[in-house]
């Protein structure tokens, strides 16, 4: 198998390259065209290219890199010394460090690309890289169009039992193709120049792509289809070339996809015994821990409202979302918007951080139940519906977090809550133990993880060890994409992994019930 392939961001432009795993990150922002200067010719003596590691983990300093860093900053490091190991993003110290003028190619240019796939189930994303220098080109994200069939997994599986299996197929299809060609658009590249797809999936959305019967998932025990490794799609092989490779990440259980696998690959859960946990809040909530490296896996039912998705005032995160909300003691407002434009809706992110500001300042209390009375009281109205709720923007209608919505949360946050319990307890694992809990999905890198906490989604003990890693399973489709050899030890992961089926736990209604509470909780 070839050496694995990592994504190394620099900030401020943002740009991603993917690299081999050892790559000096000097070589990596030589790949990406971003100048680091480097004086001394990289030998690790003038301390001129040091780097601040703003997220993720380079190798261990050797004793030249030391002794060149004996009087800089926490965090910092030398470009030319320090290599990656894993997804990390980092910012260059020196000011004006600029992208070098590089050759984008004329719209449509053919030149060899690969691409990564998320088939999520409210929206589809799909990034392309440059085959040869590991660059990223683009990245975008698209409506899953089988939202007419319904927000959640199980109602789509009802729509195919019912008869439409075929438009599902055809729609999952159509979902896919825009987001490759949008993503290719915006590349300046021609997807007849793709020459590898994967694509990561939930369960039920990977079967109703590949048109394959997905009734083991709707009824108990439930189990997961039979999936094929190659997506055969007309539609995909119309717009890619006709020797395209197009592969589907394998399902780890019944409700627990490839888009799960595809994050634990990613995050590289797989290379350490220590307890790691991952937590996709996605409409179906997938959860993994991996200890002493099994697996153990479960899903929850938790809707699409981390996703922004039925909520009064939701939406994807996408230029114009509201992705955090900032309350003061006083009551003063501040709100961060996608793109730095007029706020128009709240992400998913955005309606975690409204509802925590709302539960610390006594608006909300445990029970979900909304109080006028406080520092927002002038905030709060009842519509005509009847239904109460708080305006965050100002002179906008559209921008209430209400009564239902708190509900809505409270659903969703309970299911991941009792999700967590079962699968550190069936792993004899406690929160303490946990070195990592990695919080994946569309929430990106704008959710708050003392907004989870406080608002009862994840244990207390994830606090000093929460991570924000955005659409892991973009990224492990992006990984296995350049390096598809990866799949061999997932699948030996995937053999010997520990499902929990929430549905049969004892006691799962007293626990779900007990978990809608709004408060931190410990494990």
């Amino acid at each position: 198998m070839s050496a694995p392939r990592v994504p190394v961001t620099f900030a401020p432009e943002g740009l991603t390259v993917w690299v081999v795993a050892g790559t000096t990150v000097a070589d990596a922002a030589r790949a990406a065209g971003i100048i680091i200067p480097t004086p001394c010719g990289g030998r690790g003596t003038c301390g001129a290219c040091g780097v601040r590691v703003r997220s993720g983990a380079l190798s261990e300093p050797n004793a030249d890199e030391q002794a060149a860093l004996a009087h800089a900053p926490q965090g910092v490091r030398l470009a030319c010394r320090a290599r990656v190991v894993g997804p990390v993003e980092v910012k260059p110290l020196v000011a004006g460090s600029r992208i070098v003028a590089r050759a984008s190619g004329e719209a449509g240019e053919l030149r060899p690309v690969v691409a990564g796939v998320d088939l999520g189930t409210t929206s589809v994303a799909a990034v392309i890289i440059d085959l040869r220098s590991g660059s990223e080109l683009a990245r975008v994200s698209v409506p899953n169009l089988q939202q007419r069939a319904g927000a959640d997994v199980l109602s789509r599986i009802s729509a195919a039992l019912a008869g439409g299996a075929e438009e599902l197929r055809m729609l999952a299809e159509e979902s896919i193709v825009n987001a490759l060609s949008l993503a290719a658009q915006h590349a300046g590249v021609r997807l007849a120049g793709v020459s590898r797809v994967v694509i990561a999936g939930n369960t039920a959305m990977a079967a109703l792509l590949c048109g394959v019967d997905p009734t083991s998932l709707s009824v108990h025990p439930f189990r997961a289809p039979a999936l094929p490794t190659v997506v055969d799609s007309v539609a995909l092989r119309a717009a890619l070339s006709a020797n395209a490779e197009v592969l589907l990440v394998p399902a780890m259980a019944s409700f627990v996809g490839g888009d799960a696998l595809a994050g634990v690959l990613y995050s590289r859960m797989l290379d350490t015994a220590a307890p790691v946990l991952l937590v996709d809040l996605g409409t179906n909530a997938e959860i993994v821990l991996s200890r002493g490296g099994v697996l153990h896996t479960t899903s929850a039912a938790a809707g699409p409202a981390f996703e922004g998705a039925g909520i009064a005032c939701g939406g994807p995160a996408a230029d114009g979302a509201v992705s955090l909300v900032v309350v003061t003691e006083e009551g003063a407002c501040e709100l961060t918007v996608l793109g730095g434009g007029q706020p128009e809706w709240f992400s998913g992110s955005g309606v975690v951080s409204a509802m925590s500001a709302l539960l610390r300042l006594g608006h909300i209390d445990a029970t979900g139940l909304m109080h006028r009375d406080g520092v927002l009281e002038d905030r709060y109205a009842v519509d005509d519906s009847g239904i109460a709720g708080f305006a965050f923007g100002v002179g906008n209608g559209c921008l209430r977090i209400t009564q239902l919505d708190v509900r809505a949360v409270q659903l969703a946050k309970a299911a991941i809550h009792v999700g967590i319990e079962s699968v550190l307890r069936t792993a004899g694992c406690t929160a303490s133990e946990l070195t990592q809990v990695r919080v994946a999905g569309v929430f990106g890198f704008s959710v708050q993880p003392a907004d989870l906490i406080a608002l009862g989604v994840l244990p207390v003990e994830s606090a000093r060890v929460a991570l924000r890693v955005g659409n892991t399973s973009l990224e492990g489709a992006a990984a296995i994409a350049l390096d598809p050899g990866l799949l061999v030890r997932a699948e030996a992961a995937v053999a010997a992994a520990v499902t929990v089926e929430l549905a049969g736990v004892a006691g799962f209604n007293e626990a779900f019930l007990s978990a809608m509470e709004l408060a931190p909780y410990s494990l």
